[in-house]
């Protein structure tokens, strides 16, 4: 068996009817509209070594717990990779929307559902997402608001700014304004039940799809709040925050500027998302925008940040 390493993941740029063609504080200019930069679902494919070109599915299938931990096989949902990693640009608002939980999404879906968070990498100034309503509405005042267009009065839109971290759970109705560069990490579901869009028409001049029934079923109408206090520590030689502990992911932030010996988690794989800074993973270079997977089984490497260095750290939650 091939000895085991950081994984640098390739991006996936798709383009949204909401995305920027500005994509700092990461990428250079765009001439399209890109809206999500995707990075850890199971047909992403890696970038480096000896496994370059193989997709995440092939390597779980392959090397299972070795690659993902005990904990992060058993959060794995059937075949897909449990905690997706991506980026958001946005130069128009997203769709006000919702994502169901597990329970429902297995049931009318065929699949898990979604809970996710999102982590502010650049706001321009007065950018704003909204997360919940002003007041709890009946499922029938839902319906109705969503139906009339008058949903948008009842949005709680927060002002955000950079470094500003906002945990959505399932059921959470929310948007995303304009102006905004976010890195959300997720469930691997890409499942959204939209309730209004802003009267908006597709590339081809029709409305996109609503769901505003499934969309009532599935939406917790009580006012939400969804802004995290982060809390700090200091660990294995690394200054950070606790962002975000759920039943899919954690998330943490970390800051460093020294030299230090990186341990591996032999229960669970962890993604490391860089947004500052650059250096060496062991012989592998780093840089912001860059995502690796550090395999559960990987032996201990030194990390040596060349600037200071800010990232992510997501994985699997448990003992």
């Amino acid at each position: 068996m091939t000895a085991l390493y950081p994984l640098r993941l390739a991006p996936s740029w798709r383009e949204k009817i909401w995305g920027s063609t500005n994509l700092e504080p990461l990428f250079g200019p765009q001439d399209r509209q890109i809206g999500e930069v995707w990075f850890s679902f199971e047909q992403n494919t890696v970038t480096n070594g000896p496994w370059a070109g193989e997709t995440l599915a092939s390597l779980m299938a392959r090397h299972g717990a070795a690659l993902m931990g005990e904990a992060g096989l058993s959060n794995a949902a059937g075949p897909y990779f449990p905690i997706l990693v991506k980026f958001l640009f946005t130069s128009d608002k997203l769709s006000v929307q919702v994502h169901p939980n597990d329970a429902y999404a297995r049931k009318h879906e065929g699949g898990p559902g979604k809970t996710e968070m999102w982590y502010v990498l650049r706001a321009d100034p007065g950018a704003a997402i909204a997360i919940g309503l002003t007041e709890a509405l009946s499922g029938e005042e839902l319906r109705r608001a969503a139906l009339s267009g008058e949903i948008a009065r009842f949005l709680n839109w927060v002002e955000v700014k950079q470094g500003d971290a906002i945990f959505v759970p399932a059921g959470t109705l929310h948007s995303i304004g304009p102006g905004l560069a976010l890195c959300e990490i997720q469930q691997n579901s890409d499942l959204t039940y939209r309730f209004y869009d802003f009267g908006r028409l597709d590339e081809q001049g029709k409305p996109r799809p609503l769901h505003v029934d499934k969309a009532v079923d599935v939406t917790e109408v009580a006012p939400y709040d969804g802004l995290q206090q982060p809390v700090s520590f200091i660990r294995e030689g690394m200054e950070g925050e606790t962002l975000a502990v759920c039943d899919y992911f954690a998330v943490e932030r970390l800051r460093w500027l020294s030299h230090l010996p990186y341990a591996p988690d032999p229960a669970r794989m962890h993604l490391l998302v860089f947004l500052e800074g650059s250096g060496m993973l062991g012989s592998e270079p780093y840089r912001p925008g860059d995502v690796y997977l550090i395999p559960a089984a990987m032996e201990r490497f030194e990390w040596r940040p060349a600037a200071p260095t800010v990232a992510l750290r997501a994985y699997a939650p448990g003992e």
